[in-house]
């Protein structure tokens, strides 16, 4: 499921570890941003895993719910952390065998194929209405649902598909829900809860939903039947904060546990006392310029010498100094370079259809039929090639992004402007009316298989800016069922050429970390994954 992420840098969070003697190894309190290592940025408004469309929703999923398959950064699969402890697939593809763990819900009944079976049917009851609906092909793909014993069940499938891209997305997707507690709801019911404490109480995560209080914060604490490593600590605080001001204030003052690292802030947060940096490696996403060829006013976005002049313009490295302090990687294509896992040889050779090259741009332009206007402006019956790129407000990098974007179009001839807007109004406007909006800055996290299908198959569900090409189809839908990798790199080297969105750098952040408190490289994963029983302290707190 690729998952919208808000595009703001750090917050920091007043809370040490805690209210005094916490032991070595006892944390006590730990309070953190949603996005940490991401880029936080909105308040969380569901903590029900089929219906999360922002990261920051899917993070606290992570802690409330065990992964039926936890996958690590190299995109292969950790049976330690999964609730999986066997998957097998005996006839290439058609047929899938799951083996569970013994697990327990937070209220003592064990976690069953049950519990599976019953994700599995809440997803084709919600449909469309669900962002996970479709990924992996779940569930439409699904033959049959065979409920063995309540440790082993089967699915079989339709026809047979490519076995990474269904157990990375579609099996990874069937994450238990409690069956024996949401069976006596209806789907509105479900619906309307999503953000309900109280409607979470049965959870089989390492952490329980205490209190979330709308705009400020959403305090966790320890599940005790938790089956898994146990934590340590005894509350685990998510805050919400709209302001990056008071950021290294706070930092100074030693009221920050775990935070994103503003890279306007760098050199000054070198050698905060009492801090420590952790350098991550850059999340599996990539930053984009989604332009809209939905919108009557916006008409040129469709034709692909466009976007490609477009992405031919930006220069990318560049980006990354400015607005990163150099610490990012170009991206040029759906998959994200970082790892190396599925990119294409042309991707690993560094041989893409578009890159920092403004001649080029100039002349695709010219292809297109765009002459220079009296401003400078190309333009073309009439129509000057001008737009307003939405971005998520008061985001220090991605402004400095955004104004390098706008600098480098306009030496080609195109005039862009930057419109601040709040992330979750954005996230509004666009799914609502096309001529809402003209272009949206956005970065997305995407699935651990990047077939694409969720944002650029005609009618994905984040294919919200109108684009559709049936070639684009075709190698989607060859990449999710033929074996091995040449579907997937026939696909990524196509959408390099289509730019359906204008794909841009993804950032490599660090965070600041309070002393003492360790394990938070294996907290973070790249692929927006949390595990709380990670973090741990090595001394007592002040």
């Amino acid at each position: 499921m690729s998952i919208r992420r808000g595009l703001c840098i750090g917050f920091f969070l007043a809370g040490m570890f805690g209210a005094g003697n916490a032991v070595a190894g006892d944390c006590g309190t730990i309070i953190v941003p949603p996005g940490i290592g991401e880029g936080p940025g909105a308040d969380v408004t569901s903590f029900n895993p089929l219906l999360v469309q922002s990261l920051y929703n899917q993070e606290t999923t992570y802690l409330l719910f065990t992964q039926l398959i936890w996958i690590n950064r190299y995109h292969r699969i950790d049976y330690s952390r999964s609730l999986a402890s066997d998957v097998r697939t005996p006839d290439n593809g058609k047929t899938y065998n799951v083996t569970l763990r013994d697990w327990h819900w937070s209220d003592g009944v064990p976690v069953t194929s049950t519990d599976v079976k019953y994700t599995f049917d809440l997803l084709r009851q919600l449909g469309t209405t669900s962002p996970v609906y479709g990924t992996g092909g779940m569930p439409d793909v699904v033959q049959r649902f065979n409920i063995i014993d309540p440790t082993h069940f089967s699915i079989v499938l339709k026809r047979s598909v490519n076995p990474d891209w269904f157990i990375l997305n579609g099996l990874a997707a069937l994450v238990p829900m409690p069956a024996h507690i949401w069976r006596h709801y209806s789907l509105d019911q479900i619906w309307q809860n999503q953000s309900s404490p109280k409607f979470f109480s049965v959870v089989d995560g390492a952490l329980k939903i205490q209190k979330l209080v709308v705009g400020q914060e959403a305090i966790f604490v320890p599940n005790p039947r938790y089956d898994g490593r146990p934590v340590n600590f005894s509350r685990f605080i998510m805050r919400f904060m709209d302001s990056e001001g008071m950021e290294l204030q706070a930092a100074e003052s030693g009221n920050v546990d775990v935070t994103n690292l503003p890279f306007a802030l760098w050199n000054a947060a070198q050698h905060l006392p009492g801090l420590h940096i952790v350098q991550l490696p850059p999340t599996y996403s990539w930053h984009e310029l989604i332009p809209n060829m939905l919108n009557p006013a916006t008409p040129f976005f469709a034709d692909v010498r466009v976007r490609a002049a477009i992405a031919d313009a930006i220069n990318q490295p560049e980006m990354i100094g400015l607005a990163m302090h150099g610490h990012g990687v170009p991206v040029y294509g759906p998959v994200p370079p970082i790892p190396v896992t599925f990119l294409s040889p042309a991707a690993r050779a560094g041989d893409y259809p578009v890159g920092y090259d403004p001649a080029k741009a100039r002349a695709l332009l010219k292809l297109a039929g765009f002459t220079a206007g009296p401003d400078g402006i190309m333009q073309k019956h009439g129509q000057r090639l001008a737009f307003t790129l939405m971005i998520p407000a008061d985001q220090p990098m991605r402004i400095e992004m955004a104004e390098s974007i706008q600098q480098n179009l306009a030496a080609v001839g195109i005039a862009m402007q930057v419109h601040q807007v709040e992330f979750n109004q954005m996230m509004a406007l666009e799914v609502g009316p096309p001529q809402g909006w003209e272009a949206m800055m956005f970065a997305s996290s995407i699935n651990p298989y990047p077939s694409g299908e969720d944002e650029f198959k005609t009618g994905g569900f984040y294919n919200d800016n109108g684009y559709s090409d049936p070639q684009m189809d075709r190698l989607i839908d060859a990449s999710t069922y033929q074996p091995g990798l040449g579907g997937l790199f026939a696909y990524q080297d196509y959408a390099s050429a289509q730019q359906p969105v204008i794909f841009l750098p993804v950032e490599a952040y660090a965070v600041l970390v309070r002393n003492g408190l360790e394990g938070v490289q294996n907290f973070l994963n790249p692929l927006g994954l949390w595990d709380a029983s990670a973090l741990y302290c090595t001394v007592p707190s002040a």
